[in-house]
């Protein structure tokens, strides 16, 4: 239920900001759709990416038939360190941000309160609504894609951590003799099973001459990777059990340390659906195999993909809005 004081504004606006799109979704007091939009992010200038949000958000309620004035509250969740707390947006590389106050901002610009969370904590909770895991209060979302991230969610709470870096899994080193990552460090498990490090095995795996249908590929990517490997291409299949053992030491790491009962995969990678996930499933097994610890621990049917048709980060930030609305700061979603 939608509280905002004001009996008119019945509707919510979630927006997920990201490197390639702004999608935004506009839903009213029952959590019935009312519109969705998605356009290319204006990367040109700081100022010129949050007008292009402010358009999108305008756009999405006029294909709704609504206006600013029935909108209780926007969510956004945005790639990077975000400050939930300030609305201030400390570092978003793929949006080239740096100190911006976000939502003091888009709140003076559209009238309207706008609240912000880290893309991959509120995709969690929109991944906790559309697998139906409104009832579990210990879980994870991780994120496969161009990077690794996950949102955690601890006894019904989003959980931040001291400097709201939470779930930077992706930078958790599984290979010290790894390659480099970006974030200088070396053999992190972003730089060795996301979406780029795929690309770069598939390429490494065609320039060592063995016969593969990768070669077909151009360009080559995670998608092409995960096409070949269900067709039964041996080297492509080779590259996705590569990955599925790095993401299987790092889920078994997660889930050793923060004890949840549900892991749920997402992703653009993750799209490749029991292709991806098999790997990863197999490489817990053969932890499962060699500990009674793991045994415990590690079970096979907590690691899930997410639906296919689920829309987690606009969701998730449906979910900031209207939890951020009724003043808690914790984001707490025993409702969701």
């Amino acid at each position: 239920m939608i509280d905002s004081g004001d009996s008119s504004r019945d509707l919510l606006v979630g927006v997920d900001v990201g490197g390639t799109k702004v999608a935004v979704l506009v839903v009213d007091a029952p959590r019935h759709i009312r519109s969705r939009v998605a356009v290319p992010p204006d990367l040109t200038s700081p100022q010129r990416t949050l007008t292009g949000i402010a358009a999108a958000i305008r756009q999405a309620l006029e294909m709704g038939s609504a206006s600013l004035h029935e909108v209780a509250a926007i969510g956004l969740g945005i790639p990077g360190h975000v400050d939930p707390q300030t609305g201030v947006v400390h570092l978003a590389v793929n949006l080239n941000w740096r100190e911006m106050s976000v939502r003091a901002w888009l709140s003076e610009e559209l009238g309207v309160p706008c609240f912000l969370e880290k893309d991959v904590r509120a995709a969690a909770l929109g991944a906790r609504l559309c697998n139906g895991s409104s009832s579990v209060q210990n879980m994870a979302y991780v994120s496969v894609g161009t990077g690794i991230g996950a949102g955690v969610i601890l006894q019904g709470r989003l959980y931040h951590g001291t400097h709201g870096m939470a779930g930077e899994i992706g930078h958790m080193i599984v290979e010290p003799n790894g390659p480099r990552c970006q974030c200088g460090a070396q053999g992190c498990l972003e730089a060795l099973a996301a979406g780029p490090a795929i690309a770069r095995l598939a390429q490494q795996a065609v320039a060592s001459g063995r016969e593969t249908r990768l070669r077909d590929y151009s360009p080559l990517t995670a998608e092409s990777v995960y096409q070949a490997a269900e067709a039964g291409d041996a080297a492509a299949q080779a590259v996705a059990d590569i990955v599925g053992y790095y993401l299987g030491r790092a889920l078994q790491i997660l889930v050793m340390t923060y004890d949840v009962e549900e892991v749920l995969l997402g992703g653009g990678v993750s799209r490749a659906g029991q292709t991806f996930l098999a790997p990863t499933l197999r490489e817990l097994e053969r932890q499962r195999q060699q500990s009674a610890l793991a045994r415990e621990m590690l079970r096979l049917e907590m690691f899930k993909l997410l639906p296919p048709n689920c829309d987690a980060g606009t969701w998730g930030a449906i979910a900031i809005a209207e939890q951020s609305l009724r003043g808690s700061v914790v984001h707490r979603f025993d409702s969701w």
